[in-house]
């Protein structure tokens, strides 16, 4: 009988010849999806608007210079814009959700090829996230090709869940009072109008990136970045402001986020953007609507995989009242798939009940 760690040789020398496919390195795989800035939807000092005819540069997943994550690069990592099929966008959100699929990507069929239970890492939200694997009963006949394909489509669509799923969690933790920088509270921006279809973007993007064949994952990212901005329609930033100036008290006001977008597509299966009435009068663009990607809890390539990939949050904030916040109801530890229905009910409960009762709707 073969052991795991010769079965797992098999399979490392089988993936190369089986797929030519993209992802991290090595290298790049090492450390986790680094610090990128955000902002609140309305006028502050860290809103960036972004000019007309922008240069996104290329994608940087990890640099040289590990202090802060940061150095010498063309990439524009940070900003806001407006885009005619998909409305206000944040890119840190959007970097944010790739470079989280990228990450779950590379682990998820790097411990599956090694036969290992799962793996978890810890990032700047002081929550550890786990990914453990319930083999099934196939798994052991599978020959070593047909095993390194199916592994690669169950790690492709694992890194799609994760960048919704890990982005949203972000999002909720926020909502309950998490923040980076001591003094400097985020609640007003927790699932401000541009963060989930920002997510949907990111999540779009690294799918494909990640079936690109022969492509390293930077480069495969800038290309369909570039690509779907393109197909949504980024507009001036004249344009942008106008949209703002439409929507000012109604989905903003100073130092607030009035408007609060919780389509997380788990009721219909779709996230749809929010565009701004009026800025269009005539050809009004219709807003794109994201599919959630399919998980790899599902049949793939004929065999049945529910079940086989599980994530988990076990959050672990400074702050002891954003984890009695956040805990009500549930366990320690968080399964998405189990237990974002019922937080994000309470959360659009809370919702209206702090900022009024259409908080959750663009326009009545």
């Amino acid at each position: 009988m073969m052991t795991k760690v010769r079965v797992g040789l098999l399979l490392a020398m089988a993936l190369p010849s089986v797929l030519q496919g993209g992802g991290l390195s090595d290298w790049q795989a090492e450390k986790v999806p680094r610090l990128r800035i955000a902002a609140s939807p309305y006028p502050n000092f860290l809103l960036e608007v972004l000019p007309t005819g922008v240069d996104f540069g290329s994608h940087l997943y990890r640099v040289k210079i590990d202090s802060l994550g940061m150095g010498p690069s063309s990439e524009l990592a940070r900003g806001h814009f407006y885009t005619r099929r998909g409305g206000f966008l944040d890119l840190a959100h959007i970097r944010r959700a790739i470079d989280l699929a990228g990450y779950v990507h590379y682990h998820v069929r790097d411990s599956l090829t090694r036969g290992e239970a799962g793996f978890s890492f810890e990032n700047i939200d002081r929550t550890t996230y786990r990914v453990s694997f319930r083999y099934p009963g196939f798994w052991t006949r599978l020959d070593p090709v047909a095993k390194a394909r199916l592994i690669e489509e169950v790690a492709v669509r694992a890194g799609e869940t994760a960048a919704l799923d890990l982005s949203n969690w972000r999002e909720i933790l926020t909502w309950y009072g998490f923040h980076n920088v001591p003094g400097m509270p985020e609640k007003s921006s927790a699932f401000s109008f541009e963060d989930l279809p920002s997510h949907a973007v990111g999540a779009a993007v690294a799918g494909r990136a990640l079936r690109l064949e022969g492509v390293s994952f930077d480069e495969a990212v800038t290309r369909e970045l570039e690509r779907e901005l393109a197909a949504l329609g980024l507009v001036p930033v004249e344009v942008y402001s106008r949209a703002m100036t439409l929507v000012e008290g109604k989905w903003w006001a100073e130092k607030a986020t009035l408007k609060r977008h919780l389509d997380t597509g788990r009721d219909d299966g779709v996230i749809t953007p929010w565009l701004v009435r009026g800025l269009f009068p005539v050809d009004a663009p219709a807003a794109k609507s994201y599919r959630l990607p399919c998980g790899p809890d599902d049949f793939i390539h004929g065999r049945d995989c529910r079940g086989l990939v599980v994530v988990s949050c076990e959050p672990r904030p400074r702050r002891r009242e954003v984890w009695e916040k956040l805990s009500e109801g549930i366990g320690r530890v968080v399964v998405p798939e189990r237990d974002y229905a019922a937080i994000l009910a309470r959360i659009e409960g809370e919702m209206k009940e702090e900022i009024g009762p259409r908080a959750t709707m663009p326009y009545p």
